[in-house]
């Protein structure tokens, strides 16, 4: 009688010819392998009881044991953070803010390029220069 270990590894080595070839257990030869194991069992004397469906193995005159979830310890009080979550949430929606624009009331100093990008000359206008934001960069 072949040992459980055996029976469960996943690989079987096999030797052909001069080369060792790995082949992988397949559910089918599984499914042969329990089918056979019980047979052998039921011809040594085993039994195999049938049960209805929804009866269970604990007796019925006693209670049932407790869930694995639960424990006798006391219920532990909760600590709400509602307030120190609001907190964090409206400090990242807090915005600095926007610096107010001072306009200059010197000329600006415009250089104008030609097609290739190479300075050509300088114009200084009297309008106000456009304040650098990240929507105009």
């Amino acid at each position: 009688m072949n040992s459980p270990a055996i029976l469960l590894e996943s690989s079987v080595r096999l030797a052909t010819k001069s080369k060792i070839v790995t082949g992988r257990s397949s559910k089918h030869s599984m499914r042969n392998e329990l089918r056979k194991k019980t047979e052998e069992f039921l011809k040594l004397g085993g039994e195999i009881k049938q049960h209805n469906q929804g009866e269970t193995g604990e007796p019925a005159d006693k209670p049932r044991a407790r869930s694995v979830f639960v424990s006798g310890e006391p219920r532990q009080t909760r600590t709400y953070i509602n307030d120190v979550v609001n907190a964090l949430d409206s400090r990242k929606k807090k915005k600095t803010p926007p610096k107010p624009i001072k306009v200059s009331k010197r000329p600006k100093k415009k250089i104008i390029y030609d097609d290739f990008g190479e300075a050509v000359r300088e114009v200084w206008t009297d309008e106000p220069a456009v304040p650098k934001t990240p929507l105009n960069d």
